[in-house]
């Protein structure tokens, strides 16, 4: 007699747990095809700078990148480029637009005695860059976001350029070119 209750009580018991994940909402997938859509539909914002971090951006870095909606980018300077002995060329880069999928910085020198026309006649990725451009640092960003990079590059090999692209959906395009941001001679 007890095995056909413990049989009874294990049937009932394997009944309430396929009826209750059967009565639980699946969850549904993100989309993929529009960025930005999950978890939420409500609007994302750009993450606060706090004044430890600010510190770090006003005492460190060079250069401010910034993207904004409708294909904007621009570059200010905050600390000029003084050749010192750290070898380091440090940007803030904010991404205030969730339009794209990726916002990427391309950190590059160029062969001296370039001119801004045949550097903006390169080819856009993702074509390789000419001989004349050399690449020293990329940089991926999300929508709605900001990265503080400090790249160890030789500041002697400078002027600096920088070129803003976006990717998604659809193919990698080149917003703007933006530079030069000198480096003192000494």
């Amino acid at each position: 007699m007890n095995q056909k209750r413990f049989f009874t009580r294990g049937m009932i018991l394997l009944l309430v747990i396929l009826l209750t994940a059967c009565a639980t909402p699946k969850a549904t997938p993100c989309p993929t095809s529009t960025p930005q859509s999950c978890p939420t539909a409500e609007a994302q914002a750009v993450p606060e700078m706090n004044v430890w971090r600010w510190g770090w951006t006003k005492g460190s870095a060079n250069v401010i990148i910034t993207f904004e909606p409708g294909d904007k980018c621009s570059m200010e300077v905050i600390n000029a480029i003084t050749g010192n002995d750290w070898n380091t060329l440090t940007y803030e880069i904010v991404v205030n637009d969730k339009t794209y999928q990726n916002y990427l910085v391309d950190a590059f020198t160029v062969d001296p005695g370039m001119t801004i026309a045949e550097i903006e006649a390169a080819p856009p990725p993702p074509a390789p860059p000419p001989p004349f451009m050399h690449l020293k640092e990329v940089t991926f960003l999300n929508p709605m976001s900001r990265t503080l990079q400090a790249a160890e590059i030789t500041l002697s090999e400078g002027p600096f350029y920088f070129v803003c692209n976006v990717e998604g959906p659809g193919a990698l395009k080149v917003i703007k070119m933006l530079g030069p941001l000198e480096v003192p001679t000494k």
